[in-house]
């Protein structure tokens, strides 16, 4: 059963009505303006959803690569500077991380250090109660890994290096260090496995396989949240939808559009957003 207060929230808000791209609707914005709305338990879940964020932030701030901040995520960079030595109050596969670079003596960003603590961050979401955010985080980690595994072999890097592991992704990733790439090796580990390895096997350009891979993780999207209406789930979908378009926005302003447009056509009826968000004509 879906909760009565987000029925509220859903079916209550005005219409969003886009028309350039001159909103305020970031996954940031939007976060922000739902916190009130939501149970603490379920705010918590849509703060899973920006710790990528953070990770990135966390690696930039212990090996002082002078990166921009990334404002994404959870945690301000004055909070996660004060937790850096004695870190109480980050989650426990930051903490973990933490320990394993001063017990390596890892004294500069590298690619273990940024697969290790991904693994420890997968690992740490493969545990959640919540069965649509631990079933999508185990898609995005096992697609990933598969998608790593193609690239080092047309690009001759050693695959193991590069692949993140856990518990959840040892099959998968056992196959890919064997070499066995073809789709039915996957079929019942990797949804979408052989739309995603008919992108990997052409010859267009990698960004251009890059939006591909995205247009994949919303087709999962809108399967995975096709009977949750009026649910926290649709709230979560929502969010990941709009980090797609984000990255997309930054980088390509048509592919962006064109995805925001999808977005608000599929969900303006199950999800609508207050006026401040809509552009006048």
């Amino acid at each position: 059963m879906f909760k009565k207060k987000y029925y509220c929230l859903i079916a209550g808000l005005p219409d969003l009505f886009f028309t350039e791209l001159k909103t305020g609707l970031t996954p940031v914005t939007f976060r922000n303006t739902i916190k009130n709305d939501l149970l603490p338990a379920d705010f918590e879940l849509v703060k899973l959803l920006f710790l990528p964020a953070d990770n990135e932030n966390l690696l930039r701030l212990l090996f002082q690569t002078n990166e921009p901040w990334n404002c994404s995520g959870n945690f301000s960079e004055k909070f996660m500077e004060g937790q850096i030595e004695n870190p109480t109050l980050l989650p426990d596969y930051m903490t973990e991380f933490l320990r394993w670079t001063k017990k390596k003596e890892i004294r500069e960003k590298n690619l273990s250090a940024e697969t290790k603590l991904e693994s420890l961050f997968y690992t740490f979401v493969s545990t959640l109660k919540n069965s649509f955010l631990q079933n999508w985080f185990l898609f995005d980690l096992k697609s990933r890994n598969l998608i790593t595994g193609f690239n080092c072999l047309n690009y001759k890097y050693e695959i193991n290096k590069h692949l993140v592991k856990t518990t959840e992704s040892k099959y998968v990733n056992s196959l890919l260090l064997a070499n066995r790439l073809k789709p039915e090796y996957y079929e019942d580990e990797i949804p979408y496995v052989h739309d995603i390895i008919r992108v990997m096997e052409t010859d267009m350009e990698m960004a251009e396989k890059e939006k591909n891979f995205d247009k994949i993780r919303w087709d999962y999207l809108d399967e995975h949240t096709f009977f949750h209406y009026f649910s926290i789930e649709k709230i979560l979908s929502y969010i990941l939808r709009l980090q797609i378009i984000e990255r997309w926005m930054k980088l390509d302003k048509e592919t962006g559009e064109e995805f925001l447009q999808k977005m608000i056509s599929e969900l303006q009826t199950s999800y609508e957003f207050p006026a401040e968000f809509s552009i006048a004509k």
